[in-house]
């Protein structure tokens, strides 16, 4: 079993998420859980939630948001993690850019309008360029502006963990 976590990553009284809780939740209190965690992507603890919530194997979406199940996100997995690109977005967190600027471009020439906000997957991505890069060793900075026609408004910026 895994180890127990923080349910809410904001809380100092938090309460513990395990395997067994996640199974007890709702749809609509995994859904909740699973979008407070996306959009901690500092938070390491809320990728592995994450990762609980998805190998649960319980449902988790509303119905107008991605999830790790969707055609959409499968494509924006492959582009994050494509090795070709892994150059392009170190080279984005070498000039103190968020990372998710040289990927949103591919991710939206590949689905086009599918690719948007309210759906998640803005979210989706830069949850995924985290992943990414918190296993190159690298830890979130600040977030800042996204260059201008980008379809996510603001991004987390990386830097390199001290003593790697």
């Amino acid at each position: 079993m895994a180890p127990a976590l923080p349910m809410t990553v904001t809380s100092k009284m938090a309460t513990l998420v395990t395997p067994d809780k996640i199974a007890a939740m709702s749809t609509e209190d995994r859904a909740t859980l699973y979008a407070n965690c996306m959009r901690t992507v500092d938070n390491e603890d809320a990728v592995f939630i994450v990762e609980m919530i998805v190998d649960s194997g319980l449902p988790y979406a509303r119905k107008k948001e991605l999830s790790h199940g969707d055609p959409e996100l499968r494509a924006i997995e492959l582009i994050v993690n494509a090795p070709a690109n892994e150059a392009a977005m170190l080279g984005a967190t070498d000039h103190g850019l968020p990372p998710l600027s040289v990927i949103e471009p591919l991710i939206v020439r590949k689905l086009k309008g599918q690719y948007r906000a309210d759906n998640g997957g803005t979210v989706l991505a830069g949850y995924l360029v985290a992943k990414r890069l918190y296993a190159l060793d690298f830890e979130k900075g600040p977030s800042t502006p996204m260059p201008a026609g980008s379809v996510a408004r603001t991004a987390a910026t990386f830097r390199k963990k001290p003593g790697y």
